[in-house]
């Protein structure tokens, strides 16, 4: 059975991002790995940036009652929305707002980041409102680096992570990053539109 899109209403917040392409590319990636995550038996799940939530609330869909969702979100708007999201879509997830994973001292068996990857001028990724959603700085990279830097030590012994890239953001040297941090890379699907060629690895010990 295909994964369905949550339903999602985002008109109470025109600070969110609104679902678009790379949000449905990472559902089709999750649809596509679904037998693979549940067969991980995940207890603990989080999504890094849930915007909108419909990504960790097909996650939580597909789990069910089996395994605990988290979402984080900078902006507190987002935080409103996904949990507004995982209502419509009777899943239970608990929303922080957050930046990355501050405030947890716990490992997730399942991360999920779609990160702000376009590429930009620095100063527009400390900006308010939308610009957080997508502004990525020098090569799209300024979150997704910092990104690299905590993953290694969120992620549990048996857990998996899905991170979305542009081909800009020099992808090559993100999977060698992570390896370094002993989690190896594999694409799990990838998507050319009208200016953007997007991927969505996962990475695992």
């Amino acid at each position: 059975m295909a994964l369905p899109t949550p339903i999602y209403d985002l008109w109470q917040f025109p600070d969110v991002y609104e679902p678009s392409q790379d949000s449905h590319l990472f559902l089709d990636a999750l649809e596509k790995d679904r037998e693979e995550i549940v067969s991980r038996h995940p207890t603990l799940a989080l999504e890094i940036g849930s915007g909108s939530g419909i990504l960790i609330t097909a996650l939580g869909t597909i789990l069910q009652s089996s395994c605990a969702c988290f979402s984080t979100d900078i902006n507190f708007s987002a935080c409103q929305a996904t949990k507004k999201t995982s209502l419509l879509n009777k899943v239970s997830i608990e929303s922080l707002a957050m930046n990355l994973t501050d405030m947890f001292k716990c490992c997730f068996d399942v991360v999920l980041f779609n990160p702000p990857y376009v590429v930009t001028e620095s100063g527009e990724v400390s900006g308010r409102g939308l610009n957080r959603a997508f502004a990525g700085g020098l090569k799209g990279r300024l979150i997704i680096d910092k990104f690299l830097e905590v993953v290694p030590k969120v992620l549990s012994e048996k857990g998996v992570c899905y991170l979305l890239l542009l081909k800009e953001n020099d992808i090559k040297e993100v999977v060698k990053n992570l390896e370094k941090a002993g989690l190896k890379g594999e694409l799990v699907i990838q998507r050319k539109l009208p200016g953007e060629h997007l991927f969505v690895y996962k990475f695992c010990r």
